[in-house]
């Protein structure tokens, strides 16, 4: 019977860490589906954005904090598990400073913070308290900051970029390398900027002169009012080139020979806009990016 007893008990036990796993995955998946805010950290005194949440890698910490916070906290479409978490580095240590929680008055329609106190928060991370601190020893991998004026945007978990970045490579809780970028835009032509909404001129003529394609080669297209193609890949260098790209029809279908025309019209175009993002030159806003291409003289 007792061994038994001992069997169900370990079931138990990879049936809940199983579940928390699954739990934790909707949870960042849900997460990703919105842009998020920011953890903040500070280094030498000056705060950066972190574009991480170090807490998440660590599925048992992160569901004890949760159980933790009080439940009539404000949750937000930007913060869906309802609290921020404060870190610092210092002597190339990362530290976990405190976690911070918010409520809303509906009254003064005004919002307010609040933080776990210290005891409780060491408690739950006891294993990494060395007595006067928490250092982040359950972490390792790069995290993001930044700070400066946001360059990019999209509408998806951290996924943008801003004037100045600094990636940290990190093990057991301790730097073990600092990447620092200076990062910037040259103008030009982008195929879509979420944060703009902007995309390509409405007027059929002028995207049709901007990339001309010669439809009379494709008899299968007739009768067809739209092309709707999708940029898969793009490299741009610094001088607003597209020097390379991919291309595919998603309608009326796939079509290589008129996807391989539009790829050379594309290329041909200047100037495409540049964003040099932590040491490389990139075409976001062009590769991932659908256009329609209207036949019609509109």
């Amino acid at each position: 019977m007792c061994i038994f007893a001992n069997v169900n008990q370990s079931i138990m036990k990879v049936m809940k860490k199983l579940f928390l796993s699954i739990v934790l995955l909707i949870t960042s998946m849900a997460a990703i589906a919105t842009g998020q805010d920011p953890d903040v950290i500070y280094i030498d005194g000056t705060k950066w954005d972190l574009l991480a949440r170090p807490v998440y890698r660590d599925s048992a910490l992160f569901h004890a904090v949760k159980a933790l916070l009080p439940k009539e906290r404000t949750i937000l479409s930007s913060n869906w598990d309802g609290f921020t978490t404060c870190w610092s580095i210092r002597e190339n240590v990362l530290y976990l400073d405190s976690i911070q929680y918010q409520h809303y008055d509906a009254a003064t329609k005004k919002f307010w913070s609040e933080s776990l106190p210290a005891e409780t928060v060491q408690g739950v991370f006891k294993n990494y308290f060395d007595g006067k601190n928490i250092v982040g020893g359950w972490f390792g991998g790069d995290i993001r900051m930044a700070k400066g004026k946001m360059l990019y945007y999209q509408h998806t978990g951290f996924e943008r970029n801003y004037e100045e970045e600094q990636i940290l490579s990190i093990e057991q809780g301790k730097v073990t390398d600092v990447r620092s970028f200076q990062n910037y835009v040259v103008d030009g032509l982008a195929v879509y900027d979420e944060r703009s909404r902007s995309t390509f001129p409405k007027d059929n003529a002028k995207i049709r002169k901007m990339f001309p394609i010669h439809v009379e080669n494709y008899p299968e297209l007739e009768g067809v009012k739209k092309i709707l193609f999708y940029i898969k890949k793009a490299y741009v260098d610094a001088t607003g080139h597209l020097v390379e790209c991919e291309v595919k029809v998603l309608k009326p279908s796939d079509n290589p020979k008129l996807a391989a025309e539009m790829e050379e019209a594309l290329k041909a175009y200047h100037p495409w806009r540049v964003m040099f993002i932590n040491g490389e030159y990139r075409a976001k806003g062009i590769a991932g990016c659908s256009f329609p291409y209207n036949l019609e003289e509109k």
